[in-house]
């Protein structure tokens, strides 16, 4: 499976007080669309260089993805709150499967943040992770 869409199975089967979150409904990979106001959207970013071992197998066998949450209200606290459940649960992930492919962690970079107002005055609030998995 995609990394995205692995990220999505995990978000979509956790539980997020703030709103339940369901793919394509109010959770979204790789896009932000207009509506609805209130969403969570993910995107893959830049990671790390994956680790590289000696031996017959010169296949990397866990790299480190980047991964960034964006959380999107009207309401400042509503943003606020998403965006750090997701962040929480997130922050669960400890050497599980999802999807087939085995993930070891979900290392935040930093806690959520607000990052700003978009075009129709709805809070953003950010959060980063490197995310390390097998590759297989």
């Amino acid at each position: 499976m995609a990394f995205l869409d692995d990220i999505g199975t995990h978000l979509a089967a956790a539980t997020i007080p703030a709103a339940d979150l369901t793919l394509g409904t109010n959770l979204f990979l790789g896009r932000r669309p207009d509506t609805p106001d209130t969403l969570v959207a993910v995107y893959e970013t830049g990671g790390t260089a994956p680790e590289l071992v000696f031996g017959t197998n010169s296949a990397p066998p866990v790299e480190t993805r980047g991964l960034q949450v964006v959380a999107r209200s009207a309401a400042y606290s509503t943003s606020e709150a998403l965006c750090t459940d997701v962040w929480l649960a997130l922050c669960l992930i400890d050497n599980e499967s999802i999807n087939s492919t085995r993930y070891l962690l979900a290392d935040p970079v930093q806690s959520p943040f607000a990052l700003n107002r978009d075009d129709q005055d709805r809070m953003l609030h950010v959060v980063n992770f490197l995310v390390t998995r097998e590759v297989s």
